[in-house]
């Protein structure tokens, strides 16, 4: 079990962090459209939940983590001209795994945030290229407004360990503040 804990965090944590909110309402108003990307934001919630599922000799084996940040010190910048995305600082997390039916939490310390890239934007799909894991992550802007900016990213990855292959489904929502 600590094994797909940290295969999975591995994969995931770093590569991508995101906070959550109750508020589900995107972006509605013209005002709140015409509202820039660029500048510079502050973090102010991580968190994600997970699902992943392993086959181990023929069965299907299931668990969950939910993972919430703390001591959050981390900016991201977006720049345009060119299109350019930073990121400094770092945050905590608490990740508690459950796994048949035996909840397990776990701290992780000094985890970074975005990571440095260029970026592009189409309606609401951030794509963020470039990383220092060399894959591109593809964001979706829940909230735009003038001084609120929420970011969801929904990923899955294919999992292959010693014990068994399968699949880490997570979503990842970060909420910032300028």
């Amino acid at each position: 079990m600590k094994t797909i804990k940290l295969l999975a965090l591995l994969l995931l944590v770093p590569m991508y962090i995101a906070c959550s909110s109750d508020d589900d309402s995107t972006t509605t108003t013209e005002e709140e459209a015409e509202v820039s990307l660029v500048g510079t934001w502050t973090a102010e919630t991580i968190d994600f939940d997970s699902t992943i599922t392993t086959v181990i000799e023929g069965l299907p084996v299931t668990a969950t983590q939910e993972g919430e940040g703390f001591d959050i010190d981390a900016t991201v910048t977006f720049s345009e001209d060119p299109n350019e995305v930073s990121s400094e600082g770092q945050f905590s997390m608490t990740v508690t795994t459950t796994f048949l039916g035996v909840s397990e939490e776990e701290t992780l310390e000094n985890l970074d945030l975005l990571g440095d890239g260029t970026w592009s934007l189409e309606d609401n799909t951030l794509t963020i290229t470039g990383t220092a894991d060399d894959q591109d992550a593809v964001i979706t802007i829940e909230l735009l407004t003038a001084d609120m900016l929420r970011l969801r990213i929904e990923q899955t990855e294919i999992l292959d360990t010693p014990v068994g292959s399968g699949e880490v489904d997570a979503v990842f929502v970060a909420t910032f503040s300028r």
